[in-house]
């Protein structure tokens, strides 16, 4: 059984994400980013920022946190960022993990030796999350985040559902790495009941293959498990159970 050390890393940034979240039940899922839901003030349709299955979380029923976004050109006001589990709210909100980096990459160990970032940067047919640089030298790192929602028996597993784009990022990755390029894969565990972060082999075997790949060619993991409150996010490093080569 793993469990987070006491002496786990945690940092603590403040929470400039979301407002008091708006309690809701969810009723259904409209499609892959609408959802019916019920508030007091009657149903209504939210935008989900999540395109995975999420089948564990979003059912009819449970509870819901809703975070009001309304403003000219969207279609709805609110957003589903949250749900209940037994081990408290999971926060579905697949933005997250680029908006902390962009607020607080510097804080995160594996990057505080950088000097700046570049969001949305492309090298071979992938587009990667940060571009990373020193002020001294002339190499890039590169950088990819994902948001884990799905925890079993305390272990996250990414992805929830087969991802051929997550693939070859880890095979790109692992491409850059072989060459000399320093090169990391963030895991945001954003489930309240999860100890530690690992490939999903039993969904997606070709994702867990290349994570293995990418491993071994040298690319750097590491996870956070994200814990939003009305005031702070703190994130606490918990361990990447890497797959057999």
């Amino acid at each position: 059984m793993i469990v987070i050390s006491k002496k786990a890393r945690k940092i603590i940034i403040p929470n400039t994400f979301y407002g008091r979240l708006v309690p809701a039940v969810f009723l259904r899922r409209l499609h892959r980013f609408a959802a019916e839901v019920e508030t007091a003030e009657g149903r209504g349709t939210v935008h989900i920022p999540n395109s995975g299955r999420l089948q564990e979380l979003l059912f009819p029923g449970n509870k819901v946190g809703l975070n009001f976004e309304g403003h000219a050109g969207r279609k709805t006001s609110y957003t589903l960022v949250a749900a209940e589990t037994e081990a408290g709210w999971a926060f579905i909100d697949a933005r997250l993990p680029n908006r902390i980096l962009a607020k607080a990459w510097r804080k995160l160990p594996p990057l505080s030796v950088y000097d700046r970032v570049y969001p949305e940067r492309t090298w071979g047919s992938s587009r990667f999350d940060l571009a990373l640089k020193k002020d001294d030298s002339a190499e890039t790192a590169w950088l990819e985040a994902k948001c884990v929602t799905l925890v079993w028996e305390g272990g996250g597993l990414f992805p929830d559902a087969p991802t051929e784009r997550g693939r070859r990022h880890l095979l790109e990755l692992a491409k850059l790495s072989t060459a000399g390029k320093k090169a990391f894969v963030l895991f945001f565990l954003q489930h309240p009941g999860g100890v530690s972060v690992q490939a999903n082999a039993e969904t997606d075997p070709k994702f867990a293959a290349a994570m293995a790949a990418a491993a071994q060619a040298g690319v750097a993991f590491h996870a956070y498990r994200v814990m939003p409150t009305e005031e702070t996010v703190v994130l606490t490093e918990v361990p990447v159970l890497l797959p057999p080569e």
